[in-house]
């Protein structure tokens, strides 16, 4: 077995779910430094890592430099990455194969400036014999291989650039459940195939919209922070398992149904989430951890809405309906920009966090083509309005978050008013897909019954 195959070997990482419900995992558990497959000659003279943190993925580029110090060879490496996914029953004929997991996005290689001829490789491994409520887990390993002519005494520079989709898996039972950490894995051991250590390298992590209090790392001592930016240097380095780098960009958290109970009904109005929040095995009550109400028991009204077609309702009251599928859109000529959007409790209430989710988040294709709120003015209680600016992502899962300018008073209306819009490429409408209210809690609510 050569190195290469043992990395891709421990690269397989077993995912279980222990729960009386289902659950499901996704996203890319962990990439890895440049590395050659079955040969040592070469040298990698420095690699740089430039890695830029958004709410649901990662942009990396890693430029390195490698030499030859001997005479000409043909050196065929790879790009690792191991991809977990939900597969929903998507095999082959066999049981073997993931058919449409997650996958490096927009994956790109150059050598000295060139697109080289890259051929992508997977190996497939079942995690889970068992199903779970028909869930099956997948980890594919997949490589990206290239292969390098040296000339004697040659020096090439490799430049690889991708989207990564952080990794996470949750699990549920009934309506209880947990949601491990938002993640993204460098693997800087595989670069240890290359001859000899990695002369020279720069590691520099950006943070482009995520609050920074969600954000940790592996080694934190090895960084130094200036703004939002991370920077790490070494010299002569020698990567071994215990320095491959894990930054976490959203903390676990526990969640379990928020409810209002009547003689006549059970009402859903929103859900609880405990950050760092475990569940007791005996008594199945959550313990420990930050929580918070994110409520959606609101009345949504607005200037305008898009008329209703095909089915699809364009109405204030999609943007807390429960559906990732239904957005509100406003109706007026032009941009949409002074349109705006009325939250309005039924009673004074702590709020102090606004999630929202912008845009029209169906598909990529359709969030692109319609307009995106950039920039809203937010005003609580009919005060003064402050500006606040929105990250251009699409979101399939999280929410982005901004404090409220509520100063600590009860909140019984928020006015979101487009201030800024990004446009869509073919129309003019803006689309809001979904509104959280965020309210502090001092401890972990109980768990109930809701069924």
């Amino acid at each position: 077995m050569n190195r290469f195959d043992s990395l891709a070997l421990l690269l397989l990482f077993p995912v279980l779910l222990h729960a009386n419900g289902g659950g499901y995992i996704t996203g890319v558990k962990s990439t890895g430094a440049f590395q050659p497959i079955g040969i040592d000659q070469v040298e990698m003279v420095s690699e740089r890592l430039e890695i830029d943190l958004h709410i649901e993925y990662a942009d990396l580029r890693i430029e390195y430099v490698l030499h030859n110090p001997g005479k000409k060879v043909k050196v065929e490496a790879g790009f690792p990455s191991a991809i977990v996914g939900n597969t929903d029953g998507r095999f082959d004929k066999g049981g073997a194969v993931l058919k449409d997991a997650p996958k490096l996005e927009d994956f790109s290689l150059t050598v000295d400036g060139k697109a080289a001829k890259v051929v992508q490789t997977d190996d497939q491994l079942d995690l889970s014999k068992a199903d779970i409520y028909m869930f099956s887990g997948k980890v594919v390993n997949s490589w990206h291989r290239v292969k390098i002519d040296f000339g004697e005494g040659q020096t090439r520079k490799v430049v690889v650039s991708y989207r990564n989709p952080y990794y996470y898996s949750t699990f549920d039972v009934s309506e209880n459940g947990s949601t491990d950490a938002l993640s993204l894995t460098y693997l800087f051991s595989a670069a240890g195939a290359w001859k000899g250590p990695i002369g020279h390298g720069i590691v520099t992590v950006k943070n482009i919209s995520i609050p920074e209090s969600q954000i940790s790392f592996s080694h934190p001592k090895r960084f130094v922070k200036s703004g939002n930016v991370w920077t790490w240097s070494f010299t002569d380095f020698e990567p071994t398992l215990e320095d491959d780098l894990t930054i976490v960009t959203r903390p676990h958290f526990a969640f379990q149904p928020a409810v209002k109970t009547t003689s006549e009904d059970t009402t859903y109005i929103g859900y609880y989430r405990g950050y760092g929040a475990r569940q007791d095995s005996k008594t199945g009550q959550n313990i420990g951890g930050r929580w918070e109400f994110h409520r959606d028991d609101f009345t949504a009204t607005a200037s305008s809405s898009l008329p209703d077609a095909d089915g699809q309702s364009y109405q204030p009251s999609a943007v807390n309906d429960r559906d990732w599928q239904s957005a509100w859109t406003e109706g007026a000529p032009g941009d949409g920009v002074g349109e705006w959007l009325l939250l309005t409790l039924d009673k004074p209430s702590p709020v102090h966090r606004l999630g929202i989710v912008p845009g029209y988040t169906q598909s990529a294709e359709l969030y692109a083509a319609n307009g995106r709120p950039a920039e809203l003015d937010v005003s609580v209680n009919g005060g003064k309005p402050v500006r606040v600016k929105l990250p251009d992502e699409h979101l399939i899962r999280e929410t982005y978050a901004f404090d409220l300018p509520s100063k600590g008073e009860l909140v019984k209306t928020i006015k979101l008013t487009l201030a800024k819009v990004y446009p869509g490429s073919s129309y003019q409408d803006t689309a809001i897909c979904k509104i959280v209210l965020i309210q502090p809690l001092s401890k972990a609510p109980k768990v109930g019954a809701v069924r």
